[in-house]
C-alpha cells in the first residue's frame, strides 16, 4: 500500500527540538533486513541510547512530544523487519535516580547509524551525569524461527531525565526473557506483566504448546531485574527458572493467574507481586519471594473478570494502605457488572473496607448512564456491561482492563469498557468507556461517559479541535476501518494520566475536505471536574508523519493496534499503558488544569512505523523499512510557539523573506540554520524548517 504524506497537526515541530527520539535509525542500506536487534545474539542484550524529543501538538494544541522508543526485535534470518508486539506497558511510578544505568549512552543524527553493531553504522557516545527522574517501558514480542519454534520474549527499558533538559531521554535497553537460548526451543509461553521504575518487569509463563530441552510446568509469575541483568547473556526461561537476574515467585501451580500487576519498589520499598487467579483469588507477595492467597478483595461479589489495576494513592485512607487495586466483577446470578475495588498494604495484604461498585448499564442493574458532557444514553432493559476481558488477555495481557487514580482535588476515579448486550460477542463493536466517580465518604459513584460507539444507532462521540470547540471527527466501528472483519471491539480499555484525563485507543471517522477518513487513533478525553465530563482530544492517528531527525528520514504510523480476529488484542491499550506520576517531577499541584501538558507522564502504544527510506515522498511497506516500534509520548514544559523559528527574521510574519533568509545561513553553513539544534547544519536541517515554514504560511 502507497500512503502518501499527510502533513497533519500531529507532524514534527522540528525547530522546537533537538534530534528525534534514538531508536528512531534506519540501516545503512535502507532495506531488507534492516536494523532491529535479533532475538538470540546475546552480544545486544544491553544498550544505552540518548533520545532527543521531537515537540508535536495534538488536536487541542497540547503541546506534547512522540517518538519509537523500542523497535522490538527480529528472528535471525527471517522476512520481516522485526517481530509482532503483543503486551506493553509503562511504569505507574517515576523516581528519583542518584546515577544513570549506564556510563556512555550512545548519539547520532544521520541515516544509517544506531544500536545494531552488526547492521548499523556505530555512533558517538556521550556520558551524563548528576541526578535525574527515571520510569520503566516494556513489551512482548512473538515470531516463528526458521526451525518453525514459536518464539516468545521480553524486551525493556530504564528511561532517565533531568528535569532541566527534558526533552533529553537516556534509554537503557535490556534483553528481559526468552523463551530458549535458539530457534530449536520453546520451553515456555510469556505475557505481560508491568514494569516499575526501577526496571523489576513482572510477567506469566506457562507451559501451552511448548516443546523445548528446558520446558516449564503449570502457571508462573516471573520477576526479572533488568538493572541486575548480565550483558552478553541471554535470560532464558524454562522448567529451571530463569537464567539471569530472575525471581522465580508463583512456581508450576496448577491454579490458572491471569498477568501479573505490582506495586513499584519506590512505593512500597520493594517490588511487590499482586495478580489475581481464575479461581476468584488474589495472590500477593506477603514477603520477599512468598506468595499468600487471600479472597479479601472480592467485597461480596461472586467471581472476577480481567486483570487488576492499580492506583499508587490510596483509595480509602485505611490505617497502613499505600495503593488501591481493582477488579472487574459479578454480583450473584449477574452478567459482570461491578468492579470490586480494594486497598493493600506495602507487603500487598488486603486493607479493608473497600467497596464494590456496580455499573448502572449492566443488565443486572437495569439502569442507564448518561454522558455528562453531549447526554447521550447507554443502558436500557438489555443493557451494558464490563467486558474486555476475553480470549487470548489474561495469559498475554495487557495489564489491566480496569484503571483507577486520585485526581487533583481528591477526587477517586475509575474506569473500564462496556459492551452492548444487544449485539454481544468478544468482537462486539458498540462500545463505550464509563468513568465513576466514587466518594468514601458516602459511599456512592457517580457516572459518566468518556467515549462510546453505539452500533444500534451508529452514533459516537464527537472527537473535537478545542474546548468546546468544533467537531474534527467522531468514535465510529471497528468494521468502518477494516471492511467487516472484524467487526470490533472499537475501543480499547482506558487509562488515566495525573490530572484524571482518559485515555484510549478507538476506530475513528475524521472529517476531512474530500470526505471522511476511518483509521485507528490515540484519543484523551479531558476531564471537566466541575461538571464531571468529559470532551475529546485526538492524539495520534494512523497516517500521522513525523521527521526523524536522527534518521534523517521521515516515518509514518501506518498500523495501529486494537482488535484481533475475534476480541480486542493483546497488542492494545490497557490501563498500564499510561504513567500514573505527573512529567518529569512535576506533580499535580503544580498542574494549571486537565490540558496542561506536564499531566501526560508518558504513554506508550503499540505501532507499525513505515520510513521513507527511499525517499520518493510515500510510505511503502514493501519497499521501505518498516518496524514494530513503542512510540513514547509524553509531556512538556509548557506550549512552545510553533511557528517561531520558521518567522526566520522575526518581523512577527512567516512568509518567503524567512525561507530566503534560512537560505542563506543554511548555504553559509551559518550554525543559525541548525533547526534540530545538533550541531551540525546539514540536509536534515533544511527539510526541518522546510516542514516548519511550509506549516506556518
Amino acid at each position: 500500500m502507497k500512503l502518501t504524506h499527510r502533513l497533519a497537526m500531529t507532524i514534527a515541530a522540528c525547530g522546537l527540538a533537538t534530534t528525534a527520539f534514538a531508536q528512531d535509525s534506519v540501516s545503512p542500506t535502507g532495506a531488507m533486513p534492516g536494523d532491529a536487534l535479533e532475538v538470540y545474539d546475546a552480544t545486544e542484550s544491553c544498550n544505552a541510547y540518548v533520545i532527543d524529543a521531537v515537540d508535536f501538538t495534538a488536536s487541542w494544541g497540547t503541546a506534547l512530544r512522540i517518538a519509537p522508543v523500542l523497535k522490538s526485535p527480529r528472528m535471525p534470518g527471517g522476512t520481516f523487519y522485526n517481530n509482532l508486539i503483543s503486551a506493553h506497558a509503562i511504569s505507574h511510578d517515576l523516581t528519583a535516580a542518584a546515577s544513570y544505568p549506564s556510563t556512555d549512552y550512545m548519539l547520532w543524527n544521520a541515516p544509517g547509524f544506531g544500536i545494531n553493531a552488526q547492521n548499523n553504522t556505530a555512533p558517538g557516545t556521550i556520558s551524563p551525569s548528576g541526578s535525574s527522574m527515571q520510569f520503566g517501558v516494556t513489551l512482548a514480542d512473538f515470531g516463528t524461527s526458521l526451525e518453525g519454534s514459536s518464539y516468545n520474549g521480553i524486551h525493556s527499558a530504564v528511561v532517565n531525565v533531568d528535569p532541566a533538559e527534558d526533552s533529553r531521554l537516556y534509554v537503557y535497553r535490556v534483553s528481559t526473557a526468552v523463551n530458549g537460548p535458539s530457534g530449536l526451543d520453546n520451553n515456555a509461553q510469556i505475557g505481560v506483566g508491568v514494569i516499575d521504575a526501577n526496571g523489576n518487569m513482572h510477567f506469566r509463563v506457562d507451559d501451552f504448546g511448548i516443546a523445548g530441552a528446558d520446558p516449564i510446568t503449570g502457571q508462573n509469575i516471573f520477576r526479572t531485574r533488568i538493572l541486575d541483568r548480565t550483558c552478553g547473556v541471554l535470560n532464558t526461561i524454562g522448567g529451571t527458572g530463569g537464567s539471569d537476574a530472575s525471581d522465580w515467585l508463583v512456581v508450576s501451580s496448577t491454579t490458572t493467574h491471569t498477568v501479573p500487576n505490582a506495586l513499584p519498589a519506590s512505593l512500597a520499598g520493594r517490588p511487590v507481586y499482586g495478580g489475581v487467579t481464575f479461581g476468584t483469588e488474589y495472590g500477593y507477595e506477603v514477603s520477599p519471594g512468598v506468595v499468600a492467597y487471600s479472597t479479601a478483595h472480592t467485597q461480596g461479589s461472586a467471581q472476577s473478570r480481567g486483570v487488576n489495576g492499580v492506583s499508587l494513592v490510596s483509595w480509602f485512607g485505611n490505617a497502613g494502605a499505600v495503593a488501591t487495586y481493582a477488579l472487574q466483577a459479578k454480583t450473584l446470578g449477574a452478567d459482570t457488572d461491578a468492579i470490586s475495588v480494594w486497598d493493600v498494604d506495602a507487603n500487598g495484604n488486603v486493607v479493608n473496607p473497600g467497596a464494590l461498585l456496580t455499573v448502572p448499564s449492566a443488565p443486572g442493574q437495569g439502569g442507564s448512564i448518561t454522558d455528562n458532557d453531549d447526554a447521550y444514553v447507554i443502558g436500557g432493559p438489555v443493557g451494558w456491561d464490563l467486558d474486555g476481558y476475553h480470549s487470548q488477555t489474561p495469559f498475554r495481557g495487557g495489564t489491566g482492563t480496569v484503571a483507577l487514580t486520585v485526581g487533583p482535588a481528591g477526587e477517586r476515579l475509575i474506569a473500564s469498557t462496556v459492551y452492548d448486550n444487544l449485539i454481544g460477542g468478544n468482537d462486539n463493536p458498540s462500545n463505550a468507556i464509563v468513568v465513576g466517580r466514587h466518594d468514601t465518604g458516602t459511599g456512592t459513584t457517580a457516572w459518566t461517559l468518556a467515549g462510546y460507539y453505539d452500533a444500534a444507532t451508529d452514533t459516537g462521540k464527537a472527537i473535537k479541535d478545542a474546548p468546546g470547540g468544533t467537531a474534527i471527527g467522531l468514535i465510529t466501528g471497528m468494521f468502518k476501518v477494516t471492511g467487516g472483519a472484524p467487526l470490533g471491539p472499537s475501543m480499547s480499555q482506558p487509562a488515566f494520566d495525573c490530572a484524571g484525563n482518559v485515555y484510549f485507543v478507538a476506530a475513528v471517522e475524521l472529517f476531512g475536505d474530500v470526505g471522511s477518513d476511518f483509521d485507528v487513533a490515540l484519543v484523551r478525553g479531558i476531564y471537566n471536574p466541575a461538571t464531571f465530563s468529559y470532551e475529546l482530544e485526538l492524539i495520534a492517528q494512523g497516517g500521522d508523519i513525523y521527521m526523524g531527525n536522527n534518521s534523517g528520514t521521515a516515518y509514518a504510523i501506518t498500523f495501529m493496534d486494537l482488535a484481533d480476529s475475534n476480541s480486542i488484542s493483546s497488542g492494545s491499550f490497557f490501563s498500564s499503558n499510561v504513567m500514573s506520576d505527573c512529567w518529569a517531577g512535576a506533580t499535580q499541584a503544580d498542574l494549571s488544569g486537565s490540558t496542561d501538558p506536564r499531566a501526560v507522564g508518558g504513554v506508550v502504544l503499540n505501532t507499525r512505523i513505515t520510513y521513507d527510506t527511499d525517499g520518493d515522498g510515500v510510505f511503502d511497506n514493501l519497499l521501505d523499512e518498516n518496524y514494530r516500534a513503542l512510540l513514547l509520548i509524553t509531556g512538556t514544559g509548557g506550549a512552545p510557539d510553533p511557528c517561531a523559528y520558521a518567522d526566520y527574521n522575526s518581523d512577527g510574519t512567516v512568509n518567503t523573506q524567512d525561507f530566503l533568509a534560512y537560505l542563506t545561513d543554511w548555504v553559509a553553513q551559518d550554525l543559525n540554520a541548525d533547526c534540530n539544534g545538533d550541531g551540525v547544519v546539514n540536509t536534515v536541517d533544511f527539510i526541518c524548517f522546510l516542514t516548519q515554514w511550509s506549516n506556518c504560511r
